[in-house]
């Protein structure tokens, strides 16, 4: 009985198509036809004597038969993913062996081999793929070798059908936006971490609090501590660790411990003052869910994977500081911020539903951000005062996702680079001489993202 498929198929379309098979030892002209369905998705080849046979009676120890396809491509544009059927009848006693190998572009895609004895229908199923181009070409070769004996069987392998159905298409401008989309998602976990960061290293304080400790917590999933030490001559020491579960990265990422320090210099006090400041933050610990969607015929089909590894980010900061009068503080300042972020590779699953599958490949990924930065800070008497601040910057985005892509290739993601704006402000009241509460809000603007929220408070504690 012929298979359901091929029997819908003929009924489909009964054209024969010249040129789909050629080798005169193994589909020469008349001994085989060709049927393409309507829709161009799939095409079967039925032979009549497309067959290898040796030992036994047959005179020959070794026999090898091919048949080369060429099987035309509806979309050849993009990527093609082909389910092959190879369909026929194998003979084989002790001692004998049968084959079927196929090949593209003279490399091997299948190897499929028959040992001792047997007597019955083969089907071989197997998966092709084709990319750029109008037709999709294969070798198929079939062996068979056994002892010579008069008294014996020959081994036979003999291909009654070979179907083909095309189970994917997409391109390389989907499979590289996926990847643009692990990029972006990448970029996301520096960025979003870097405004928990710098609270950490006070940048909502007044600039010449002195020293003090402090307990905090904030809408951004943050808690912890974090406090400065005025040195003496002109040197502070800032710092502060927190648990933070991140909740506002493109990435998916569990929650992580984030470390922060650095020291500044402040010339001596006049009414203009001159600083400069150095430091450093990140996390050791980041295990993070990354995904990205991609057209797959005419379905979008989305995949994940996950990574781990670390965030390491150094800054500069030098600026100036104007205060007229013991109520009023301003200060302005440029920030540099290199961040380098170290991930594991990942692979996602491959199956039937991702079928162009990706391999990400680990190693290390940075971005530069520069922005100018703006506080005024006001005593509004012994126990309440304020800071407005505010930001604008752009992120560069560096290295991008790099990955090889089942049926497709080598390709990488790109993520854009971002401007940003940051807008915010802190109330702090002094309910004696060494204890003061703060509440703190800010947002966060950038580029094709809603602006990103962030309510806190925190107890300091003067020493």
């Amino acid at each position: 009985m012929r298979h359901p498929f091929r029997l819908a198929l003929l009924a489909a379309a009964s054209v024969s198509l010249p040129g789909l098979a050629s080798a005169a030892n193994g589909c020469a002209d008349g001994t085989f036809s060709a049927t393409h369905s309507p829709d161009g998705n799939a095409t079967s080849i039925l032979f009549d004597d497309f067959s290898a046979m040796a030992g036994g009676a047959s005179g020959k120890r070794r026999s090898t038969t091919t048949c080369k396809l060429s099987v035309p491509v509806t979309q050849p544009g993009g990527h093609t993913v082909y389910a092959v059927d190879y369909r026929g009848f194998a003979s084989t006693e002790d001692g004998q062996t049968a084959s079927l190998r196929t090949t593209q572009d003279g490399k091997k895609i299948l190897q499929y081999e028959i040992k001792g004895p047997l007597q019955d229908d083969v089907a071989i199923s197997d998966k092709v793929g084709v990319s750029g181009s109008d037709t999709l070409d294969l070798s198929v070769i079939l062996g068979a070798t056994g002892e010579l004996d008069e008294n014996s069987f020959e081994s036979t392998l003999s291909i009654d059908s070979i179907d083909f159905a095309r189970i994917g298409y997409t391109t390389t401008a989907s499979v590289t936006a996926s990847l643009d989309q692990i990029a972006r998602q990448r970029q996301s976990i520096a960025l979003d971490l870097m405004d928990t960061a710098q609270n950490l290293l006070g940048q909502q304080s007044r600039f010449d609090e002195g020293s003090y400790v402090a307990a905090f917590a904030s809408s951004d999933a943050a808690a912890g501590f974090n406090g400065r030490w005025e040195a003496g001559s002109g040197v502070s020491v800032l710092g502060g660790a927190a648990m933070v579960n991140p909740n506002r990265t493109e990435a998916a990422l569990d929650t992580l411990a984030l470390f922060a320090g650095a020291v500044r210099y402040t010339s001596p006090q006049s009414t203009w003052r001159a600083f400069g400041e150095v430091g450093a933050w990140g996390s050791p610990d980041i295990s993070a869910s990354f995904s990205r969607s991609y057209q797959n015929l005419d379905a979008i089909v989305f995949a994940s994977g996950n990574a781990s590894g670390s965030l390491f980010s150094a800054y500069g900061r030098a600026g100036v500081i104007y205060a007229p009068d013991d109520l009023n503080e301003f200060a302005l300042s440029t920030r540099f911020t290199r961040s380098w972020l170290d991930l594991d590779g990942y692979d996602e699953d491959a199956s039937g539903k991702n079928l162009f599958a990706a391999h990400i490949k680990g190693g290390r990924s940075t971005s530069d951000t520069v922005s100018a930065e703006f506080a005024w800070s006001r005593k509004l008497d012994e126990k309440l005062d304020y800071t407005i601040l505010g930001a604008v910057g752009r992120t560069f985005a560096g290295d991008g996702a790099k990955a090889a892509v089942d049926w497709v290739g080598d390709a990488k993601g790109k993520a854009e680079d971002q401007n940003f704006a940051t807008l915010g402000g802190r109330v702090g009241w002094k309910f004696d001489e060494r204890w003061q509460l703060d509440t703190a809000v800010s947002a966060t603007f950038r580029k094709n993202d809603k602006p990103d929220w962030n309510i806190g408070g925190q107890l300091k504690a003067a020493f």
